[in-house]
């Protein structure tokens, strides 16, 4: 009697068409993520000013919770934010550290104007090393022989515009700059040698300063003193999701930003005299 054989595929068969299965779930599978990556939405791209830092993070996250859109910052003195938006025309929203910056991307038509608002009050404060240790009580105490003080630069950064105009309606800005042994890149950098005591002061923006509360002090500059300004947000040419973009707009209006503008050291403590605010 014949034994029947039994049927056994070839191994060779039986490899291709492994490999050709695995080549299909390989290909499905990089349609797929293709097709994830080309649905997701980029991020909103925010050129901002360094000493917003302390505030915009905050509010980028609020924002988020309440439209699902991320933000992305560009980080940078106000002048270099300026000048990148006019090199790349890149940025949906600008946001530099005070209307100044503003009226020039204006000028270069590089904002769209119509869609311009005053986000939260820019405030300058001395600060001073942990503790006070030389009890300065204000602007005049700067002048004390021997004082080692910071500013911001007076070309490139908010603070450092606002410091030089403060200093000369008080005429003290040859005495103050006397006594300086630095100047300072960005808002941030300038907390740091106050840190370090590497310095007794320096002028900077109330928000920035509260961000390092755990090594410095502030005092808080005469109300009779006092100059302040305000940071702008406005809408760019080149935003590449305007829907977005206009989301932020409004929302930078809301009461809800308000709150954490004024939570963050962005509000006021004395009367807003116009005669007092720098552009």
């Amino acid at each position: 009697m014949k034994t029947q054989r039994k049927y056994r595929p070839d191994r060779g068969v039986v490899t291709s068409f492994l490999l050709i299965g695995l080549c299909l779930l390989a290909s499905l599978s990089g349609c797929t993520k293709d097709t994830q990556v080309e649905t997701e939405k980029p991020p909103l791209f925010v050129l901002s000013g360094a000493g917003l830092k302390c505030v915009l993070d905050p509010l980028a996250e609020a924002f988020k919770q309440e439209t699902g859109i991320s933000v992305e910052y560009s980080y940078l003195c106000s002048a270099m934010l300026l000048t990148n938006l006019q090199l790349t025309r890149q940025g949906d929203v600008f946001v530099p550290g005070s209307k100044h910056y503003f009226n020039l991307a204006r000028e270069m038509e590089l904002v769209d104007e119509k869609h311009m608002v005053l986000g939260g009050y820019m405030v300058p404060c001395i600060m001073v090393q942990k503790g006070n240790p030389k009890n300065i009580q204000g602007l005049h105490d700067l002048l004390k022989p021997g004082m080692r003080l910071g500013v911001g630069d007076f070309e490139a950064l908010a603070v450092g515009r606002l410091t030089k105009v403060m200093l000369e309606k008080e005429g003290i800005l040859d005495g103050i700059m006397a006594n300086v042994e630095f100047t300072g890149g960005s808002a941030t950098k300038m907390c740091l040698p106050v840190c370090m005591n590497s310095v007794d002061a320096v002028i900077n923006w109330i928000g920035t300063a509260q961000t390092f509360d755990h090594c410095t002090d502030i005092v808080k500059i005469e109300p009779d003193k006092i100059f302040y300004s305000t940071f702008p947000v406005a809408l760019t040419r080149y935003a590449k999701n305007n829907a977005d973009a206009m989301k932020y707009f409004n929302f930078v209006q809301s009461p809800a930003a308000r709150k954490i503008f004024e939570k963050h050291g962005f509000g006021l403590y004395f009367d807003a005299a116009p005669e007092r605010y720098v552009e």
